[in-house]
């Protein structure tokens, strides 16, 4: 793909082009009782003409940039499609040239999971049950009665709960009970530190660089100023149908119902805080420079590859120029970016097995599958914290994690291909003088300990000395922190799509001439 026109901004869901920043909260899953009430419900949500006139919200900017009161979103399963145009029409998008898109997202989360590493405690077998599941009967294992997700966003605690009481009133009754009923809810409210609201768990902040999306009007200079947003962003540019499906892309002719669409990842990601702080507090080293040795940057946002000794905030607030892991010769550092313009082509500083690097690799040629190209794996990440702040007198598990949507238009490529050839791949990248070789995203840890000895460590350089945690018997591996607790595959269309949706129908494929 590589189209980089400009977009219908009112025929596409606002959240996959811009964060909306509003501080609380609900990820919202449904299952479709009656479809004639289901579409109903979607076509009140299309049109906004409905009882209490709740609206799924376009990516249009908002009258004289004030926020509204709320935004929606909403995306669909497979089963979730099926419901609602039929098992026939689904089969014409499948075998039609969007093949390629739809392909992952038909299979499901619960087909796909054993492949990136949704294995153990984190199979699906043991997903939508920490807390959130509101029926008395457990979800079904195979995922098909979880049909609709819906994300609200509002300003104040208290407007959520209103708006999520109009949306549950905008779903009509049936003689055996509502046509749409909720099965599971969670709750996002901000981690505050030091004044700054983006904090997640595990004490990181977080949301410091999401893809620069080429021919939005979100990265315009002039929006960003209005917006009150640096407009010094000079990384390459990922083309918008990497997130925005188009007709008019190179390589395929997306079906129409596909139009202003895309895909997401919809994930419920359980954080054992404790066994972190163990691990961190294990080592010979600082407890804050391995928990930066982890991440990639320090707690504050400083990235390591600027200021490998300590947080600085002298920097200034940390921006994406400040992600420079190579310097090769044709590519110089940003002029932008603050403190240390040296690479970090050995990993001497931040770790190649370090999660951001992980997740981004940037111009890192030597990377499994990279070529050069990693804009072309970007994600969208819209997701948030869940759960109270960690106290170490806490007893037994408590609920807190990271929930919420990882957007992409094709899920093969973008979020399925960073979990499982980057976050699970053991190898990362050649060479690697580590005595891990890269082991795997020290967040995840290895999905069967022992089966590769190298991924049970974590392996980091001090001086250039590397050292191994854990380096004795007694101390704890790194295992999983992070515990996938539910997932779903979701198809977002676009408002004309979501309109075609309530019809119960699709629109007619494209005329190639």
């Amino acid at each position: 793909m590589s189209n980089t026109k400009q977009v219908k901004m009112n025929d596409v869901q606002g959240l996959i082009l811009r964060g909306y920043n509003f501080p609380n909260i609900r990820y919202i899953i449904l299952s479709i009782k009656d479809t004639a009430g289901a579409q109903k419900f979607c076509a009140d949500l299309a049109s906004g003409t409905g009882l209490g006139g709740l609206c799924v919200t376009n990516a249009e900017p908002w009258k004289d940039m004030v926020k509204p009161d709320y935004c929606l979103n909403i995306g669909f399963t497979y089963s979730g499609l099926e419901n609602l145009i039929g098992k026939e029409n689904c089969d014409v998008i499948t075998s039609s040239s969007s093949a390629e898109v739809f392909g992952f997202f038909k299979n499901g989360a619960v087909n796909d999971a054993t492949a990136i590493g949704d294995t153990g405690e984190s199979a699906p077998a043991n997903w939508w049950k920490n807390g959130g599941w509101i029926p008395k009967n457990d979800p079904y294992e195979d995922g098909s009665d979880l049909h609709i997700q819906i994300t609200l966003f509002t300003l104040t605690p208290q407007n959520r709960e209103k708006y999520y009481s109009t949306l549950l009133a905008m779903i009509s009754n049936t003689p055996s009970g509502p046509s749409v009923v909720p099965v599971y809810y969670q709750d996002s409210d901000p981690i505050t530190v030091d004044g700054n609201s983006d904090y997640v768990h595990f004490g990181y902040r977080d949301s410091l660089s999401q893809p620069r999306i080429d021919g939005i009007l979100w990265n315009e200079p002039k929006m960003k100023m209005l917006m009150g947003v640096s407009s010094i962003d000079d990384r390459p540019m990922v083309p918008v149908d990497r997130f925005v499906i188009s007709q008019e892309a190179s390589d395929y002719y997306a079906h129409t119902l596909l139009t202003n669409g895309t895909f997401a990842a919809f994930r419920l990601l359980y954080q054992d805080e404790a066994k972190f702080n163990e691990f961190i507090h294990s080592g010979e080293d600082a407890p804050e420079l391995i928990a930066a040795k982890i991440c990639g940057r320090w707690r504050d946002g400083t990235p390591l590859v600027v200021s490998p000794d300590k947080e600085d905030k002298s920097l200034g607030e940390p921006g994406p120029e400040n992600f420079n892991f190579t310097n090769f010769n044709y590519l110089a550092p940003s002029p932008n970016q603050h403190g240390n313009q040296d690479g970090d082509e050995s990993g001497l500083k931040c770790p190649y097995a370090a999660h951001i690097r992980r997740a981004n690799p940037r111009d890192d040629i030597n990377v499994t599958d990279n070529n050069n190209d990693a804009q072309t794996h970007r994600i969208v990440r819209r997701a948030s914290p869940y759960g109270p702040v960690y106290d170490p007198s806490e007893k037994g598990e408590v609920q807190r994690g990271l929930v919420g949507l990882f957007i992409g238009a094709v899920l093969g490529f973008q979020f399925r291909f960073v979990t499982k050839a980057w976050f699970e791949l053991g190898g990362f990248r050649n060479p690697d003088a580590s005595p891990n070789q890269s082991g795997v995203d020290p967040f995840f840890g290895p999905q069967v300990e022992d089966t590769n000895p190298g991924d049970s460590i974590f392996a980091y350089n001090v001086g250039n000395t590397y050292k191994e945690m854990p380096n004795n018997p007694n101390e704890p591996k790194l295992t999983r922190f992070i515990r996938t607790d539910g997932s779903l595959y979701l198809f977002l269309p676009g408002i004309a799509g979501l309109k075609y949706l309530s019809e119960g129908k699709i629109p007619p494929p494209l005329t190639i001439n």
